[in-house]
């Protein structure tokens, strides 16, 4: 999508909330089915992004490692114990 039509999109969106309009259904948008085409798809919906450049660094130090250390590195994660869960730790830092 451009920018008007997202802003647009918007702006229709926060009138729906205020409740200046009544609701309306929209219509659900044809997803591509070519990886391409959904790749942009998805990033025109704001739903993925670029990596960013410490992400890619990040990756690559991944890819660099041995299946063997990149199996241990999954076991070890797999066999963590967290108290307070995960979940309630994002509870708590959202309110």
């Amino acid at each position: 999508m451009d920018l008007k039509t997202r802003l647009a999109h918007l702006e229709a969106v926060v009138r729906r909330l205020a409740g200046n309009t009544p609701p309306t259904r929209e219509p659900v948008p044809t997803i591509p089915l070519d990886p391409a085409e959904l790749l942009a798809w998805l990033k025109a919906y704001g739903l993925v992004r670029d990596p960013t450049a410490e992400e890619c660094r990040v990756a690559a130090e991944w890819d660099a490692l041995s299946d063997e250390d990149k199996q241990a590195h999954i076991t070890f994660m797999q066999q963590l114990v967290l108290d307070p869960p995960l979940s309630q730790i994002l509870i708590e830092q959202r309110r």
